[in-house]
C-alpha cells in the first residue's frame, strides 16, 4: 500500500481545510496518508520523506508570503525534497487564485518561482482561492480583516462583507489535485 505525507502551513484554518480534503480523497484511493499542521510540531518530528511514497505541502499565502513554517520546512529539507520531486505536490491557497484565470499567475509567483530558487520541481502544483471569515468572533481580526474587507468592497464591489463567511475555493478544483496526485503514485 502506498503512503503519502501531507503537510501543511496555515494561518486561518482555510489551508487546513483543502488539506483535510485531499486527504480524504486520497484515503478513498486506498492509500495511507499521515497528515501534519507544521505550525503544530517541531520541524524534527516530521519523519524523514523516503519513509513515504508520496509528499504533498500546503501553504497559504499572506502578502505574497508562505506561512513561515512552510518556507523553514522546505529550506531545511531541499535536499529530500529534490529526491522526491516525481511525487511531490505542491499548492497553495490564496486570494489571487479566487479567480480562475490568475491561477496560472499564482502557481508561477508563489511556487514555481520560489522553488526553483531552490532547485525543486514538484511533478504537481495548484494554486486555490481562499476563504475569508468575517463572522463574529472568527480569527481573521485587526488590520488583516480591515484589508480584506476593504478589497472585497473595492475590488470584488461586495457593499457589505462583515459577517458572512466568503469561501472562494473550488472543491472539484481540489479533489482534481488529489486524484491527479494518486495517479502520479503509480506511474512511479
Amino acid at each position: 500500500m502506498n503512503k503519502v505525507l501531507i503537510l501543511y502551513g496555515t494561518r486561518y484554518g482555510t489551508t487546513k481545510g483543502i488539506s483535510d480534503e485531499i486527504e480524504k480523497v486520497i484515503q478513498e484511493k486506498g492509500i495511507s496518508t499521515e497528515s501534519y499542521n507544521l505550525k503544530e510540531y517541531n520541524l524534527k518530528e516530521i519523519p524523514p520523506l523516503e519513509e513515504y511514497d508520496g509528499v504533498i505541502i500546503g501553504t497559504g499565502i499572506k502578502i505574497k508570503r508562505w506561512t513561515k513554517v512552510v518556507k523553514k520546512f522546505v529550506q531545511k529539507r531541499k535536499t529530500e525534497l529534490k529526491k522526491r520531486q516525481s511525487t511531490l505536490g505542491f499548492y497553495v491557497c490564496c486570494g489571487v487564485a479566487s479567480k480562475k484565470s490568475d491561477i496560472s499567475k499564482a502557481i508561477n509567483d508563489y511556487i514555481t518561482s520560489k522553488l526553483q530558487k531552490l532547485g525543486i520541481q514538484p511533478a504537481l502544483v495548484d494554486a486555490f482561492g481562499g476563504a475569508y471569515d468575517l463572522t463574529e468572533g472568527s480569527a481573521l481580526t485587526g488590520l488583516t480583516r480591515k484589508i480584506v474587507i476593504g478589497i472585497m468592497k473595492n475590488e470584488e464591489g461586495i457593499e457589505n462583507p462583515e459577517g458572512k463567511m466568503h469561501d472562494y475555493r473550488d472543491w472539484e478544483q481540489i479533489k482534481d489535485f488529489a486524484h491527479k496526485f494518486g495517479e502520479l503514485l503509480k506511474k512511479d
